[in-house]
C-alpha cells in the first residue's frame, strides 16, 4: 500500500476549536503511539493549533492614543472651575495664562497616561478583562513596542510641563506684581529673576504646583509607585479635581476660600467613585502582577458596596451640608438621572464579567464625571450673571 493509500484510508484526527486546545484522552494517547512516525506527521499538521497573536507594525496614531488623550477633558473642565471662582472673588483673568497652564495641566495629564503604560506594563500584560476605557491604551503590547518608548514620551512631556509651568509663573509675577521679564545678563540677573519671582509667588501657588507634578510622576513609577499601594484613586481625585482648580484659581489672582474648598469636595468624591468603578474589571490583572489598587484590596462586590454608599452620602448627607446655593446645587443635582441609571447598572450582579457592560460602564461613570463638572461651570458662571441669579433666588 502506498503512502497516499495510508493517508486516504487513516481517520482525519477531529479538529480542536483554535481558542483552546482539550486534553488528550487515555485512549487518544494510545492510539497515537500505534501510528507511524509519517501519520503522526501528517496528524499534526491536520490538527489546528493554538498561535500568538501577530503584531502589528506602530503607526504614527498609536502614539498619540498611547496617551490616551480621551481623558484630557476633564482637566480642562476642572481647570475651567477655578478660573470662574477667580472671577467670582472680583479677579481680572489674563487669557494667556489661563493658556499658559491649560498647556501645563494637558502636559502633565498626558505625561502621567505615558509613564502609566510604562508602570503598569506587567499589569496589562496579565489583564485579559480589559475593556475600551480600562487597562492602559493596550499599544504597547498590540504592537510590541518597548515600554520604554512610553518612558521616554512621558518625560519630554515632564519637561514641557516644566517650561509652560515656568512661563505661567513669570507672567503671573510680571502682570501680578510688575517684575521686569528682561532677559538676564548673567548669572547674578538670572538669581535676581528667580528671587523676585518666588519673593511674589503665593505659597500655596507653590505647594499645590510642585505636589501635582511630584503626585503624577511619583503614580505609576518606584520607588513610590502610588497607583499599585491603595492611593491610586485618592491621588487622580487631588490632582484633578482639587488641584487643578485651586492652580487655575491661584493664576488669576485668587484665592483659596472655605466656600471654595466646599465646592470642590462633592466631584472630589464622585472622581474616586469612578476611579474605582474603573478598576474593577481589572482587578485580576491588577492583583496577578502586584499591584495592589483598592479594588485588589476589597473585591469587586465590596467595591461596588462603597460605590452605593459614597453617592447615596454624597447626594443625601454632603450635598444638602454644605449649603452651596441653590445654583451649585442645582448644578449637582442636574445629572442625577444619569446617576440614577448608572447605579442601577452597576448593580448588575457580576457585570464585570458581562464584556458589553466592562466597555460602557466605565465610559458612562466618565461621562458622568464629565457631565457634572460641566454643570458646576455652567452654575459658576450663572451666578456671575445678575439675570441668572435673580432668577434662582426667586
Amino acid at each position: 500500500m502506498s503512502d497516499q493509500d495510508v493517508r486516504r484510508s487513516s481517520p482525519t484526527p477531529p479538529a480542536t476549536p483554535t481558542h483552546r486546545r482539550l486534553p488528550e484522552s487515555p485512549h487518544d494517547t494510545h492510539h497515537h503511539h500505534h501510528h507511524s512516525p509519517h501519520l503522526q506527521s501528517q496528524a499534526d499538521e491536520d490538527t489546528p493549533r493554538p498561535h500568538a497573536t501577530k503584531k502589528l507594525p506602530a503607526r504614527p496614531m498609536d502614539y498619540v492614543v498611547m496617551g490616551r488623550p480621551k481623558f484630557l477633558m476633564y482637566s480642562l473642565a476642572c481647570h475651567a472651575v477655578g478660573v470662574l471662582v477667580a472671577l467670582q472673588q472680583g479677579c481680572e483673568v489674563d487669557l494667556v495664562s489661563c493658556a499658559l497652564l491649560q498647556l501645563t495641566v494637558w502636559c502633565t495629564h498626558l505625561m502621567t497616561h505615558y509613564i502609566n503604560e510604562y508602570g503598569d506594563y506587567e499589569a496589562d500584560k496579565l489583564n485579559t478583562n480589559a475593556g475600551s476605557w480600562t487597562g492602559g491604551s493596550k499599544i504597547l503590547h498590540s504592537r510590541g513596542l518597548s515600554r520604554n518608548v512610553a518612558l521616554v514620551i512621558g518625560i519630554v512631556l515632564q519637561v514641557l510641563a516644566f517650561l509652560s509651568g515656568a512661563a505661567c509663573v513669570l507672567r503671573f509675577v510680571n502682570i501680578r506684581h510688575g517684575v521686569p521679564l528682561d532677559i538676564p545678563q548673567s548669572t547674578d540677573d538670572a538669581l535676581e529673576l528667580v528671587t523676585s519671582t518666588f519673593a511674589h509667588l503665593p505659597h500655596a501657588f507653590v505647594l499645590f504646583g510642585v505636589s501635582v507634578f511630584f503626585v503624577a510622576f511619583a503614580y505609576s513609577l518606584p520607588p513610590l509607585r502610588l497607583s499599585a499601594v491603595g492611593l491610586g484613586e485618592v491621588c487622580v481625585s487631588y490632582v484633578l479635581t482639587f488641584s487643578t482648580p485651586v492652580v487655575g484659581c491661584l493664576l488669576q489672582g485668587g484665592s483659596i476660600t472655605f466656600r471654595f474648598v466646599l465646592l470642590l469636595i462633592p466631584i472630589f468624591i464622585m472622581n474616586l467613585n469612578r476611579m474605582i468603578i474603573m478598576n474593577i474589571p481589572d482587578r485580576h490583572g491588577d492583583a496577578a502582577a502586584g499591584k495592589v489598587t483598592s479594588v485588589v484590596m476589597v473585591g469587586e462586590h465590596r467595591a461596588v458596596a462603597i460605590n452605593n454608599i459614597l453617592y447615596l452620602a454624597t447626594y443625601l448627607i454632603v450635598l444638602p451640608q454644605l449649603q452651596l446655593g441653590p445654583i451649585i446645587t442645582t448644578a449637582y443635582l442636574l445629572p442625577l438621572p444619569l446617576r440614577w441609571w448608572q447605579s442601577l447598572r452597576i448593580n448588575t450582579p457580576h457585570w464585570w464579567g458581562v464584556r458589553h457592560l466592562v466597555d460602557s460602564i466605565p465610559f458612562v461613570e466618565s461621562v458622568f464625571i464629565l457631565t457634572t463638572v460641566v454643570f458646576l461651570v455652567a452654575g459658576l458662571a450663572c451666578e456671575l450673571d445678575d439675570t441668572c441669579a435673580a432668577w434662582f433666588s426667586l
